[in-house]
């Protein structure tokens, strides 16, 4: 099968030559190439309708008001010309973007957004003015071009912390981490503002704190929302931290005034560990340890009640206590 293939292309090839080397055939191709011309100019020469489109841009936006969506859009125009004008229309740069002003805008709910909207047929007027002479204007599409957008707010935050810290032994976090600045100043569309509890910064991981420590961060950017500070100072507060047991009393709630209840034991020993700049301002009375004594009022009365730390100090880091359960004399007064 080779070998008859090679003949094939082999002759194919000799036509080919033979074609080429034939002055008719250039003639032939000449006139081709004319009738396509003549063709081409007569048919420009009559009547048809198309689309063009005009790319949109939105000016003038009043400062209470801030664009969500819809920036990019397009009008298209239908025409109705002959083949040159359009040709001409779209081989030309004059189809600049159409400018709408948003404070002409009117405002309007659109599926639970805020729209401002213009109807197209307002700017037939500019729209013919951008067209060549000749072309008639038939219609424009959409009949209303809709923008989303929100009210546009400011206000103040907290920085917030996003990390993770660890510390040699026997130190601890001195106190509540801080910033510079502490707040910042968001604004942007209302409906996102008034989502933002505080803006944190970037993950940060410190090991190995034996001291205080700085750093300066960037803090996390939000969508559609400018921020007053891009970056803050991180100032982390570290000390030694000691360990003490006191007594606490046991306190009881929910038992009515005509019942007593005296719990053994009558207290609980608590150690906590906490700073040394806070250690000798802590005491008991700064805890507060309960009993809930309504389940005594069942028909079932647990043998024995748990006890609860219902109240700690701040700058503590760790607690634990004992006994966790309490037994229990109920009285009549």
């Amino acid at each position: 099968m080779k070998y008859f293939d090679k003949i094939r292309f082999s002759g194919l090839v000799e036509r080919i030559k033979k074609l080429l080397g034939n002055r008719d055939f250039y003639i032939f191709l000449g006139f081709l190439c004319l009738s396509t011309l003549f063709w081409f100019i007569n048919a420009l020469r009559g009547e048809y309708v198309t689309s063009l489109s005009c790319p949109v841009s939105f000016v003038n936006v009043p400062d209470n008001l801030v664009i969500l969506d819809g920036s990019s859009q397009k009008v298209e125009a239908k025409v109705k010309a002959t083949g040159f004008n359009i040709l001409r229309q779209k081989l030309s740069s004059r189809f600049v973007p159409l400018e709408l002003d948003v404070s002409n805008m009117r405002l309007t709910q659109k599926e639970g957004k805020s729209m401002a909207f213009l109807l197209s047929r307002t700017e037939m007027g500019e729209i013919r003015s951008r067209l060549l002479l000749g072309m008639d204007l038939v219609d424009l599409q959409p009949d209303t071009i809709f923008l989303h957008v929100d009210q546009f707010a400011t206000r103040k935050v907290p920085v917030g912390f996003k990390g993770e810290l660890a510390f040699e032994q026997q130190f601890i976090l001195a106190d509540d981490i801080g910033f510079r600045p502490d707040s910042v100043t968001v604004s942007g569309p209302l409906s996102a503002i008034d989502t933002i509890s505080a803006i944190y910064i970037k993950p940060l991981i410190a090991e190995k704190l034996a001291g205080d420590f700085e750093k300066e961060v960037e803090l996390e950017r939000l969508s559609n929302i400018d921020m007053s500070h891009r970056k803050v100072v991180v100032d982390i507060k570290v000390e030694r931290f000691s360990e003490k047991t006191i007594s606490v009393p046991v306190s009881v709630e929910g038992l009515p005034d005509s019942l007593l209840l005296k719990t053994f034991p009558t207290s609980v020993q608590l150690t906590f560990r906490a700073g040394l700049s806070k250690f000798d301002k802590i005491s008991s009375g700064d805890f507060s340890a309960i009993v809930d004594a309504t389940e005594v009022l069942q028909l079932e009365r647990p043998k024995r009640l748990r006890v609860r730390i219902s109240r700690t100090p701040k700058g503590i880091v760790t607690y634990n206590y004992d006994p966790l359960f309490v037994e229990y004399v109920l009285e009549r007064r």
